[in-house]
């Protein structure tokens, strides 16, 4: 590398650890391969051969640090099976990329696809010990210092997402923002192919991770049978003001409290602002963030509804909803908690930062795994010149010779006619925030389906493979910070999450 690209390579590895817009951050890490002749195909040697050219940038040492405790931990004799998987993993937020950062340590080609182009959630997240020790691990405080900072138990949304895609970029992950993903199909070759809108570039595929939020396209696409647990109503709200970070925001107290626990706080703001609430948490960041669970008759009573209906999802419709006295709900409630008036609502899509939700019925799946059948394109073809076809309308030679064609395809599937399809994050459970869950239940799972990489590579049956992540999806969903006695000890394998004799109790 001669001296004008080699200053041009340091400069944007230094512009790439502080970018925050993720157009910036893709457009950088191309320049950073370009100018380092580095093939954007090369899965983990991307970071190995990054690391040789930054040993003198502290920050890029620190990072090597982190990265090489976790390759430590790869099985070497397993490398040449890691290297031959194909990971597809539908969905960018914390579930479907800390997967991705796993399954790309193992050395697996891994492909995350994002029907977003931006980053753009202002929430905070409520993050346990286990998850601290776990981002830690990986790096967040390298490019997220403020991360923890003084026992600091959250993060905001976008930025676990920017550290974590940056992450992943230098471990090799290829990225496909603005995609879609449609379905998974076989070719002529029988090898399992993704499809998107719009198309990329043939992505093969060992094992589908859907991690693409309550509305899964994945989980619906492959038959995810899925439940909903309904309790009485309960109606949310988020918002975020600007944190302007002057001395009298920075003094303010973050807290999350529920009414029975603090009766006359709650008092107070009724009386005030005739606000009734049951919960209330207030996180700082990079904005004020707000998450409170509000009465109906509370929201009548201040006009937010233009029509009182009875079925919640027209009464919460936002057809029905008056704006600008939802935004003074929102405005009294900051105003009560000390956020000053010259603190602006941030915008999401270019509208104020206030959404009204109804959190009275969750979803969840059943299953966390399946074994899934691809058809080929040519056999799809097949069944559906069938289906449009009347079977008295065409030949008997014609008609047989379909049969005969069908029942060949049956017989020539073989083992590339199937893919283990597994689902991570909200698109397996949807979290209940008050207990905030969300980000971290997303990591173990996230976790637990990338242990499935491991279980592929030692040649384990599918039917145990399917039972052993099953088994952790059953203790993953009852998992609570206290859960963890030693959150400190993160590993891939999830007997050391998880107590061996429950999980295996839960398998059997």
């Amino acid at each position: 590398m001669d001296q004008e690209s080699l200053k041009r390579f340091t400069q944007s590895i230094d512009n790439f650890r502080t970018a925050e817009d993720l157009d910036q951050i893709v457009d950088i890490f191309q320049t950073i391969l370009s100018v380092s002749n580095i093939d954007p195909d090369s899965g983990i040697n991307i970071y190995h051969q990054l690391i040789n050219l930054t040993s003198g940038i502290n920050w890029c040492k620190e990072f090597q640090t982190k990265i090489n405790e976790k390759l430590k931990e790869v099985d070497e004799t397993l490398k040449p099976e890691y290297n031959s998987q194909n990971i597809v993993i539908v969905g960018a937020g914390p579930g479907g990329l800390v997967s991705a950062l796993e399954c790309a340590v193992m050395g697996a080609k891994v492909h995350v696809i994002e029907k977003r182009n931006y980053l753009s959630r202002n929430n905070i997240l409520h993050i346990w010990p286990f998850t601290v020790h776990y981002l830690t691990s990986v790096g967040a405080k390298i490019f997220y210092p403020k991360f923890a900072v003084g026992g600091m138990d959250h993060i905001g949304t976008k930025q676990i997402q920017r550290l974590l895609v940056k992450i992943c970029l230098i471990l090799g992950v290829r990225f496909h923002f603005g995609c879609t993903f449609t379905e998974l199909y076989a070719d002529g070759n029988k090898e399992i192919l993704t499809r998107c809108d719009p198309p990329i570039s043939p992505t093969p595929c060992t094992l589908l991770i859907g991690g693409d939020g309550v509305s899964s396209t994945v989980a619906k696409r492959y038959d995810f049978h899925r439940s909903s647990l309904s309790s009485s109503l309960c109606i949310g709200i988020t918002f975020n003001f600007q944190n302007n970070h002057t001395p009298e925001e920075l003094a303010l107290r973050e807290f999350a409290v529920a009414q029975i626990y603090n009766q006359s706080m709650f008092k107070e703001i009724q009386d005030l602002y005739n606000i009734c609430l049951e919960n209330l948490v207030y996180y700082q960041g990079e904005t004020h963030y707000f998450v409170m669970t509000i009465k109906k008759n509370s929201l009548s009573d201040r006009s937010v509804f233009k029509e009182m209906k009875t079925n919640i999802p027209e009464l919460l419709d936002l057809s029905n909803i008056n704006e600008d006295k939802l935004l003074s709900v929102a405005r009294d409630t900051a105003k009560f908690c000390g956020i000053p008036d010259s603190c602006e609502f941030m915008t999401f899509q270019d509208k104020p930062d206030v959404q009204l939700f109804d959190f009275s019925e969750r979803i969840q799946s059943d299953e966390a795994i399946k074994l899934v059948e691809i058809t080929r394109d040519e056999q799809k073809q097949l069944i559906k010149e069938e289906s449009g076809t009347e079977q008295g309308a065409i030949g008997v030679n014609h008609q047989q010779q379909k049969e005969q064609k069908m029942a060949s395809f049956s017989k020539e599937e073989g083992e590339f006619s199937k893919v283990i399809v597994t689902l991570v994050g909200d698109a397996l459970l949807e979290p209940f925030w008050p207990l905030g869950t969300g980000c971290n239940r997303a990591i173990l799972s996230a976790l637990d389906a990338a242990w499935i990489v491991q279980e592929i590579a030692s040649k384990k049956p599918i039917d145990e493979i399917l039972k052993i992540r099953q088994g952790c999806y059953i203790k993953m969903k009852n998992a609570l910070a206290e859960t963890f006695t030693s959150p400190e000890k993160v590993c891939l394998n999830p007997h050391t999450r998880y107590t061996t004799r429950r999980l295996e109790k839960d398998i059997n």
